[in-house]
């Protein structure tokens, strides 16, 4: 039996569904060879969870689903007789990713790009990336930040992708002469690949973004570990920086 969660608004979809909930759960079910019990969501967060009880699945899809060809109905198959099938995995990512616009309830539209900065364009960082890593064929949008940057183990976030936006921002902390360029070129690659390479389903069913394939990729740049070792050595004043940056904002909204 197919369940839907509470007080959740269906999606109005441009193009018709290929399967219903009943369907799908069916479909799963003969490929898994396996009982399944199937609950649509619109969670934005999760897309696809996994619980195993007593020889049943019980899945959770978000009802982007309901959208999926068959071999991507056949890949959560195999997750489930497989918990460690990577080419599965692989299909479902991609189909999540290329069917994120399916996840918005209320349209959100692009902040306005400020790429040139006062040290630091983002813009040419961005194109000689695309164009040196990925073929030029990366199309994501990109922004100086506004200085929010959350704390992280005493650090801050440099940089962050929107999946629903599909945007990049960059911490405006970097946007000062006394950061090499390399180190910039390594943030904004970061999350490049982001946009590029998605998030991947774990064990149960949460999102995991930096797998060692998405680490490995990382590595490539060729001043990774010369960035790494920058930023520890000056942690300490950016987070400074960081902190007069929030404090020349929040006086500035007071006038």
């Amino acid at each position: 039996m197919v369940r839907t969660g509470p007080r959740q608004m269906a999606l109005s979809f441009d193009d018709a569904p290929v399967w219903d909930g009943v369907r799908l759960e069916t479909a799963i079910a003969e490929a898994a060879l396996r009982p399944v019990r199937l609950t649509l969501t619109e969670n934005r967060s999760v897309l696809l969870t996994v619980r195993r009880e007593k020889g049943t699945a019980f899945v959770r899809l978000h009802h982007m689903f309901l959208h999926a060809p068959m071999n991507v109905v056949r890949a959560i198959a195999r997750g489930l007789k497989s918990r460690t099938s990577r080419a599965a995995d692989s299909v479902v990512r991609r189909f999540m990713n290329e069917n994120l616009h399916r996840v918005r309830r209320v349209k959100r539209e692009l902040p306005a790009l400020l790429t040139r900065g006062s040290h630091h364009d983002l813009l040419r960082v961005f194109e000689s990336l695309n164009l040196r890593f990925f073929s030029d064929r990366l199309e994501v949008p990109i922004t100086w930040g506004r200085g929010f940057g959350r704390a992280r183990r005493g650090g801050l976030t440099f940089g962050s992708y929107d999946p629903v936006l599909g945007l990049i921002r960059i911490h405006p902390v970097l946007d000062r002469p006394e950061v090499p360029r390399y180190f910039l070129e390594s943030v904004v690659y970061h999350e490049m690949l982001h946009h590029h390479m998605g998030g991947v389903p774990d064990r149960a069913g949460r999102t995991v973004y930096h797998t060692r394939a998405f680490r490995a990729a990382e590595a490539r740049y060729p001043h990774h570990r010369e960035a790494l070792a920058w930023e520890k050595r000056n942690l300490r004043y950016l987070l400074r920086a960081s902190q007069a940056l929030d404090r020349k904002r929040r006086k500035d909204k007071r006038r």
